[in-house]
């Protein structure tokens, strides 16, 4: 602080003053006139003024280029950030657009009354094995119904609010729907074992059961339709020994990432 009052640093402040105050003549143009005169001046006298002002010039201008130079990167970090949102964006509508264009594709083929519904959130009531959609009693949807996406079961309603409802998944270890083998008729049921995916169980023993046969509902429930696709046999997990045939089933569902669903009317 001793500083600040010393010969030293007042000569430092005049200096710097009596230069911002040349700088800024000079932009005024007042400076001219002397400039005129200054030329006329021997050249010794105009070498030191020229070593005087020359280097104030270049002080204040790196000055403010700094200062545009820092306005311009703030301004480009800003850009990158917007840029940045817009590419997140269109990947999340490029994902959209794709899950739409499989879900269309079903919907053209099928002749099945559906009602399309949008995935609002998981864990539905603190259970990790739920989700809400966005219908519900007011568009006529009610307990048990069975909801699908690309054609496959995802699951069904166990609770219909006026405007929302919760689906109960098809991999939840408290799904059970009744089901057949595709290839053979025979009937069955399926399980979801949450984390594993589906089970195919109750296969009759003396009934054939092979790798890649379907399986789909068997509509003994009026809610749920038959022949809905559930899954395809992945692997056999019982023996000979069993009183019943168990297997494996594979879905091309991905049941973390729904986002549209549609429930059958």
């Amino acid at each position: 602080m001793r500083f600040i009052y010393t010969k030293t640093f007042a000569i430092f402040t005049a200096c710097v003053l009596v230069l911002a105050l040349l700088v800024f003549m000079e932009v005024k143009g007042w400076l001219e006139p002397v400039r005129n005169l200054i030329l006329r001046s021997p050249r010794p006298v105009v070498k030191i003024i020229k070593g005087i002002v020359t280097p104030a010039q270049d002080f204040f201008s790196t000055i403010y280029q700094l200062k545009k130079i820092n306005s311009e990167n703030f301004e480009l970090k800003s850009r990158v950030g917007e840029l940045e949102q817009d590419l997140a964006q269109l990947n999340q509508q490029s994902h959209e657009n794709e899950a739409l264009r499989k879900e269309l594709g079903f919907v053209r083929n099928t002749k099945m009354s559906l009602l399309a519904c949008n995935v609002l959130s998981k864990d539905a009531f603190g259970l990790n094995d739920s989700l809400i959609i966005s219908c519900g009693q007011n568009d006529g949807l009610s307990q048990g119904q069975a909801i699908i996406s690309q054609g496959y079961l995802v699951g069904k309603i166990i609770y219909a609010g006026k405007t929302q409802s919760t689906v109960l998944l098809a991999v939840s270890s408290k799904f059970l729907v009744d089901a057949r083998v595709s290839q053979t008729m025979e009937t069955a049921v399926v399980k979801g074992s949450f984390g594993s995916g589906l089970i195919l169980d109750q296969v009759p023993q003396t009934g054939d059961l092979q790798k890649g046969w379907l399986v789909v509902t068997a509509g003994v429930n009026d809610k749920m339709p038959k022949n809905i696709l559930i899954g395809e046999v992945r692997d056999i997990l019982s023996g000979s020994s069993d009183l019943f045939k168990r297997a494996a089933l594979t879905t091309p569902i991905d049941f973390d990432n729904l986002e549209f669903v549609f429930v059958v009317r």
